[in-house]
């Protein structure tokens, strides 16, 4: 995993919170501006988290073989880096909604 790669994961989380935010804003007039950031960000976490756990089952659930010892390495891998993206996710559609939210208020 190069740090191209995760820039570019966050760029995109970055461009999903934010056209989420605004999605919502037009949406959800009524919600605040923190729940309106805060939904927006966790979108994107959640869909990561989702998709690691069917990875997971997938991995999991394939038949028994001589790997076992890879089959739990890649379960701990395939966590582990469900894990950091989901994290790197929130955080980049929080900036993004924070950035699309301010943005709307002038």
């Amino acid at each position: 995993m190069t740090l191209t790669f995760i820039l570019i994961a966050f760029a995109l989380a970055v461009l999903m919170g934010a056209s989420f935010a605004a999605l919502l804003a037009q949406m959800r007039p009524a919600w605040t501006k923190r729940r309106r950031m805060v939904t927006a960000a966790s979108a994107l976490p959640l869909i990561t988290i989702v998709a690691t756990l069917i990875g997971v089952l997938f991995i999991a659930t394939q038949g028994g073989g001589a790997d076992e010892g890879m089959r739990d390495l890649a379960l701990a891998a395939i966590g582990t880096l469900g894990g950091i993206f989901a994290v790197i996710a929130f955080g980049g559609g929080l900036v993004g909604a924070a950035l699309a939210q301010h943005r709307r208020v002038r």
